[in-house]
């Protein structure tokens, strides 16, 4: 599950695209989370949204593509001003409380302080721990920048710590990009493949019995062919 954070200060522009152009924060987050979905192929995720609320947007899908889409389409405020933490970490523990996988992991994306979350942010990282959920924190944004823009770093080490995750503190694209190569070494795809081929080849059984069958219709065919034709003669 990834969770994206769409308060207002993801608006902030202190990051710059692959050209070196500069862009904001949740744009910065797309263009990662874009090729991320790309290499994750087999993978089921799910894409929740938060700001003053936090909602699901995608549930648990292998549809990546719709899952692109609609990461694409988000935009600063969607959700509302405001960075409810806690509730967007109690939802994707819900989410996963209703979904049969047992490898359970929350890739959190976020910039700002918790802002009244109905479960503080730390109680919530313990009830993730106790279903078994990892929950790799994402620290968007300059440390050095106050007020609503400010990071509340120690919360989210708090948060990685309690889950057996890790917390990254990402300064620019690059550097995102580095974090999402080290969580695919982290947490690696898993296929379950079967595959059968039998020791003895059996075609020869149905095509021998076609081959058999064909030549008796033909045998029978050659057989009242001829008795007509006797019988003609005879008569």
């Amino acid at each position: 599950m990834i969770a994206v954070d769409l308060s207002g200060s993801m608006e902030a522009m202190d990051f710059n695209d692959p050209s070196g152009e500069p862009i904001d924060r949740l744009s910065a987050v797309k263009i990662v989370l874009n090729d991320f979905m790309t290499r994750r192929k087999g993978d089921r995720l799910g894409l929740i949204f938060f700001g003053t609320a936090a909602f699901l947007q995608v549930p648990f899908t292998q549809d990546h593509d719709t899952c692109r889409v609609l990461l694409e389409e988000a935009q600063v405020r969607m959700a509302g001003p405001q960075t409810m933490l806690g509730d967007a970490i109690g939802l994707a523990i819900k989410l996963f409380e209703k979904s049969k996988t047992t490898n359970r992991v929350l890739i959190l994306l976020t910039d700002g302080n918790d802002t009244g979350s109905k479960v503080p942010p730390i109680k919530a990282a313990e009830i993730a721990s106790e279903q078994d959920v990892t929950i790799y924190c994402v620290v968007i944004g300059d440390p050095e920048t106050t007020g609503e823009q400010k990071l509340d770093e120690t919360t989210l080490q708090d948060i990685a710590a309690r889950t057996g995750g890790r917390f990254y503190r990402a300064m620019d694209s690059e550097q995102l990009e580095r974090i999402y190569q080290d969580l695919e070494q982290l947490e690696p795809q898993e296929f379950e493949t079967l595959s059968y081929r039998p020791k003895r080849a059996l075609f020869h059984w149905p095509l021998g019995s076609t081959t058999i069958l064909i030549l008796g219709y033909h045998g029978l065919f050659a057989l009242v062919s001829r008795l007509k034709r006797e019988e003609h003669r005879d008569g």
